[in-house]
């Protein structure tokens, strides 16, 4: 029997929870919720509730004397799924083995919003299981996959296929990274980049007056589209104008 400790967020969080609740070689030590999303983390807590799973806010996670009972829960793997949140180092040695949920192609786009870059640099696309170590997104591999981008796809798209991606990656090897069956192996840092939060401020303005290929503009779009909002804008006589762009493979939207 293995011990479990799960830091969940967002629709992935669930998901996880969901499957491994179900696995009969783990026990589920305690479950975090990032206080991030409520309509998850509401989800998370009555999923939680029902099976008798101890369950913790974010904050449990700065507080000393909650990691040193950690520390004495005999914990093998510490799994984080899209958290939002830096862990203390002090984290890392609670447990044996770790597996942190990366929507891309590590060492490529490590660090925030991988599937915007990739649309507009065509970097290439995809998910990774990955260990944690003290910085953002360098632990060493467990297991990751390609995901093709289409011509179609606007970040919103591609956001949501690389959580389904990921999640289904999770639960076709899970039982081979639990029982020790897969070898983790050393990201090759030639190709790495990481990307700050903040490179995504610079993104939304378009200047009308600037020249832009078709290809840049359209895939500028693409990248601030997300469902029906529209994160990029233009400026014309004193007023700001939003764009979005929908994108079909057919001529029928």
């Amino acid at each position: 029997m293995k011990n479990v400790i799960l830091l969940l967020n967002s629709k992935p969080g669930v998901e996880v929870l969901n499957f491994l609740k179900n696995d009969e070689k783990i026990n589920i030590t305690a479950v975090y919720c990032s206080d991030a999303d409520n309509q998850y983390d509401e989800q998370i807590k009555a999923t939680c509730a029902s099976i008798g799973i101890q369950v913790f806010s974010n904050d449990k996670l700065n507080e000393y004397q909650h990691i040193q009972w950690l520390s004495e829960q005999s914990i093998d793997f510490l799994i984080t799924v899209y958290w939002p949140w830096l862990l203390k180092s002090e984290l890392f040695t609670v447990s044996k083995d770790t597996v942190n949920f990366h929507p891309a192609l590590l060492p490529i786009n490590r660090g925030w919003f991988p599937h915007v870059h990739s649309i507009l640099d065509g970097s290439p696309c995809g998910v990774t299981l990955h260990a944690i170590d003290e910085n953002a997104d360098t632990g060493p591999i467990w297991v990751q996959k390609t995901v093709p981008l289409k011509n179609t796809d606007t970040a919103f798209d591609i956001y949501n296929t690389l959580q389904d991606e990921i999640v289904e990656l999770f639960k076709f090897n899970w039982a081979s990274i639990r029982d020790l069956k897969i070898e983790t192996f050393e990201q090759n840092n030639e190709n790495a980049c990481y990307h700050k939060k903040s490179e995504i401020e610079g993104l939304d303005y378009i200047d009308i007056e600037k020249a832009y290929t078709a290809r840049e503009l359209i895939n500028l779009l693409r990248a601030r589209s997300f469902g029906n909002r529209g994160f990029a804008y233009l400026e014309d006589k004193g007023e700001r104008v939003y764009l979005k762009l929908s994108l079909s493979d057919t001529s029928e939207f």
